[in-house]
Protein backbone atom coordinates (compact mmCIF):
# COMPACT_ATOMS: atom_id res chain seq x y z
CA UNK A 1 0.00 0.00 0.00
CA UNK A 2 1.27 3.51 -0.79
CA UNK A 3 -0.79 5.42 1.75
CA UNK A 4 0.64 8.85 2.63
CA UNK A 5 3.52 8.41 0.17
CA UNK A 6 2.81 11.59 -1.78
CA UNK A 7 6.40 12.91 -1.57
CA UNK A 8 8.74 11.79 -4.35
CA UNK A 9 12.20 11.49 -2.76
CA UNK A 10 13.85 11.24 -6.22
CA UNK A 11 16.23 8.59 -4.81
CA UNK A 12 18.23 11.27 -2.96
CA UNK A 13 18.95 12.25 0.62
CA UNK A 14 16.99 15.11 2.18
CA UNK A 15 19.84 17.62 1.91
CA UNK A 16 20.69 16.64 -1.69
CA UNK A 17 17.03 16.80 -2.71
CA UNK A 18 16.57 20.25 -1.12
CA UNK A 19 19.71 21.65 -2.80
CA UNK A 20 18.76 20.20 -6.19
CA UNK A 21 15.24 21.64 -6.09
CA UNK A 22 16.63 25.03 -5.04
CA UNK A 23 19.10 25.09 -7.95
CA UNK A 24 16.50 23.87 -10.45
CA UNK A 25 13.92 26.44 -9.34
CA UNK A 26 16.51 29.25 -9.64
CA UNK A 27 17.34 28.07 -13.18
CA UNK A 28 13.64 28.12 -14.12
CA UNK A 29 13.17 31.64 -12.75
CA UNK A 30 16.36 32.84 -14.44
CA UNK A 31 16.14 31.17 -17.89
CA UNK A 32 12.33 30.61 -17.85
CA UNK A 33 12.85 27.49 -20.00
CA UNK A 34 14.60 24.35 -18.65
CA UNK A 35 14.91 20.78 -19.99
CA UNK A 36 14.89 18.11 -17.27
CA UNK A 37 13.31 14.75 -16.46
CA UNK A 38 9.58 14.45 -15.95
CA UNK A 39 9.90 13.27 -12.33
CA UNK A 40 12.01 16.28 -11.34
CA UNK A 41 9.76 18.68 -13.24
CA UNK A 42 6.64 17.48 -11.41
CA UNK A 43 8.35 18.02 -8.02
CA UNK A 44 9.94 21.40 -8.79
CA UNK A 45 6.72 22.77 -10.28
CA UNK A 46 5.20 23.09 -6.80
CA UNK A 47 8.30 24.86 -5.49
CA UNK A 48 8.32 27.43 -8.32
CA UNK A 49 4.61 28.17 -8.09
CA UNK A 50 4.81 28.73 -4.33
CA UNK A 51 7.70 31.15 -4.87
CA UNK A 52 5.65 33.13 -7.41
CA UNK A 53 2.68 33.21 -5.02
CA UNK A 54 4.89 34.65 -2.24
CA UNK A 55 6.28 37.20 -4.70
CA UNK A 56 2.76 38.30 -5.68
CA UNK A 57 1.96 38.97 -2.02
CA UNK A 58 5.04 41.17 -1.68
CA UNK A 59 6.50 42.48 1.53
CA UNK A 60 9.60 41.76 3.58
CA UNK A 61 8.23 38.54 5.09
CA UNK A 62 7.47 37.03 1.68
CA UNK A 63 10.88 38.05 0.39
CA UNK A 64 12.59 36.34 3.32
CA UNK A 65 10.60 33.13 2.78
CA UNK A 66 11.47 33.14 -0.93
CA UNK A 67 15.09 33.93 -0.09
CA UNK A 68 15.44 30.58 1.71
CA UNK A 69 15.12 28.83 -1.66
CA UNK A 70 16.36 31.53 -4.07
CA UNK A 71 19.90 32.26 -2.89
CA UNK A 72 20.85 34.53 -5.79
CA UNK A 73 19.91 38.16 -5.14
CA UNK A 74 19.58 39.06 -8.84
CA UNK A 75 17.13 36.20 -9.45
CA UNK A 76 15.21 37.12 -6.29
CA UNK A 77 14.93 40.70 -7.51
CA UNK A 78 13.72 39.49 -10.92
CA UNK A 79 11.11 37.29 -9.22
CA UNK A 80 9.57 40.18 -7.25
CA UNK A 81 9.98 42.99 -9.79
CA UNK A 82 9.42 41.23 -13.14
CA UNK A 83 7.90 37.74 -12.91
CA UNK A 84 5.34 38.31 -10.14
CA UNK A 85 3.73 41.44 -11.76
CA UNK A 86 3.35 39.57 -15.07
CA UNK A 87 1.16 36.95 -13.31
CA UNK A 88 -0.96 39.58 -11.53
CA UNK A 89 -4.18 38.48 -13.29
CA UNK A 90 -3.46 34.74 -13.22
CA UNK A 91 -4.61 32.61 -10.30
CA UNK A 92 -2.22 29.65 -10.34
CA UNK A 93 -0.84 27.60 -13.20
CA UNK A 94 2.31 29.65 -13.58
CA UNK A 95 4.31 26.79 -15.15
CA UNK A 96 3.67 24.16 -17.81
CA UNK A 97 5.34 20.86 -18.69
CA UNK A 98 5.85 19.72 -22.30
CA UNK A 99 7.03 16.13 -22.84
CA UNK A 100 9.93 15.54 -25.22
CA UNK A 101 10.20 11.75 -25.23
CA UNK A 102 12.49 9.19 -23.68
CA UNK A 103 16.18 9.86 -23.20
CA UNK A 104 18.51 7.39 -24.94
CA UNK A 105 20.50 5.30 -22.48
CA UNK A 106 18.23 5.08 -19.43
CA UNK A 107 14.88 5.75 -21.18
CA UNK A 108 14.02 8.50 -18.68
CA UNK A 109 11.17 10.71 -19.88
CA UNK A 110 12.45 14.19 -20.69
CA UNK A 111 10.36 17.35 -20.70
CA UNK A 112 10.46 21.12 -20.84
CA UNK A 113 9.27 23.09 -17.84
CA UNK A 114 8.71 26.79 -18.50
CA UNK A 115 6.81 29.81 -17.23
CA UNK A 116 3.50 30.27 -19.03
CA UNK A 117 2.62 33.42 -20.92
CA UNK A 118 6.18 34.81 -21.05
CA UNK A 119 7.29 33.53 -24.50
CA UNK A 120 9.90 31.37 -22.79
CA UNK A 121 10.64 29.26 -25.87
CA UNK A 122 11.10 32.33 -28.07
CA UNK A 123 13.43 33.90 -25.49
CA UNK A 124 15.50 30.71 -25.31
CA UNK A 125 15.84 30.56 -29.10
CA UNK A 126 16.80 34.24 -29.28
CA UNK A 127 19.43 33.67 -26.57
CA UNK A 128 20.92 30.74 -28.51
CA UNK A 129 20.98 32.78 -31.73
CA UNK A 130 22.70 35.65 -29.93
CA UNK A 131 25.37 33.29 -28.57
CA UNK A 132 25.92 31.79 -32.03
CA UNK A 133 26.35 35.23 -33.59
CA UNK A 134 28.77 36.29 -30.85
CA UNK A 135 30.95 33.22 -31.56
CA UNK A 136 31.29 33.82 -35.35
CA UNK A 137 34.70 34.90 -36.73
CA UNK A 138 33.26 38.21 -38.01
CA UNK A 139 32.02 39.15 -34.56
CA UNK A 140 35.34 38.19 -32.99
CA UNK A 141 37.20 40.29 -35.58
CA UNK A 142 35.04 43.32 -34.81
CA UNK A 143 35.61 42.96 -31.08
CA UNK A 144 38.25 45.38 -29.73
CA UNK A 145 41.60 43.75 -29.16
CA UNK A 146 42.58 43.74 -25.51
CA UNK A 147 46.34 43.97 -25.05
CA UNK A 148 47.82 43.29 -21.66
CA UNK A 149 50.41 45.84 -20.61
CA UNK A 150 52.73 43.06 -19.46
CA UNK A 151 52.96 41.59 -22.98
CA UNK A 152 53.36 44.78 -25.00
CA UNK A 153 56.20 44.64 -27.51
CA UNK A 154 59.28 46.73 -26.65
CA UNK A 155 60.87 48.69 -29.53
CA UNK A 156 64.27 47.39 -30.59
CA UNK A 157 65.94 50.71 -29.81
CA UNK A 158 64.79 50.50 -26.19
CA UNK A 159 65.54 46.82 -25.61
CA UNK A 160 69.03 47.50 -24.20
CA UNK A 161 67.70 50.20 -21.87
CA UNK A 162 64.96 47.93 -20.56
CA UNK A 163 67.43 45.11 -19.85
CA UNK A 164 69.81 47.53 -18.11
CA UNK A 165 66.99 48.90 -15.95
CA UNK A 166 65.91 45.39 -15.02
CA UNK A 167 69.46 44.50 -14.01
CA UNK A 168 69.70 47.64 -11.89
CA UNK A 169 66.35 46.94 -10.28
CA UNK A 170 67.46 43.50 -9.08
CA UNK A 171 67.71 43.11 -5.35
CA UNK A 172 71.27 43.28 -3.93
CA UNK A 173 72.84 39.99 -3.01
CA UNK A 174 72.79 39.16 0.66
CA UNK A 175 76.33 38.44 1.95
CA UNK A 176 76.83 34.91 3.13
CA UNK A 177 77.26 34.42 6.86
CA UNK A 178 80.69 32.84 7.58
CA UNK A 179 80.50 29.43 9.11
CA UNK A 180 81.69 28.96 12.66
CA UNK A 181 85.11 27.27 12.88
CA UNK A 182 85.08 23.64 13.85
CA UNK A 183 86.39 22.80 17.30
CA UNK A 184 89.99 21.54 17.10
CA UNK A 185 90.42 17.95 18.13
CA UNK A 186 93.18 17.24 20.61
CA UNK A 187 95.58 14.70 19.20
CA UNK A 188 97.41 12.08 21.20
CA UNK A 189 100.76 13.37 19.88
CA UNK A 190 100.26 16.71 21.64
CA UNK A 191 99.48 15.09 25.02
CA UNK A 192 101.96 12.18 25.01
CA UNK A 193 105.77 12.66 24.63
CA UNK A 194 107.39 11.34 21.50
CA UNK A 195 108.76 7.79 21.69
CA UNK A 196 112.50 7.37 21.71
CA UNK A 197 114.03 5.43 18.83
CA UNK A 198 115.18 1.86 19.46
CA UNK A 199 118.91 2.68 18.87
CA UNK A 200 118.91 5.26 21.68
CA UNK A 201 117.37 2.73 24.07
CA UNK A 202 120.13 0.20 23.32
CA UNK A 203 122.90 2.74 23.96
CA UNK A 204 121.34 3.62 27.34
CA UNK A 205 121.25 -0.06 28.34
CA UNK A 206 124.94 -0.51 27.44
CA UNK A 207 125.91 2.57 29.41
CA UNK A 208 124.03 1.30 32.44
Amino acid sequence: MRHLNSVNKLNKTASHRKAMLSNLSMSILDKEHVITTLAKAKVVRGVVERLITHAKKGGVHSMRIAGKTVRDKTILKKLFSDIAPSFKDREGGYTRILKLGERPGDNAMQCIIELTGRNSYELAQARKKKNRVAATPDALAKAPAVVDAKFEEIPKSDEGKEVAEVKKAKAPKVPKVPKAPKPSKTTDSAEKPAKEPAAAKETKKKQS
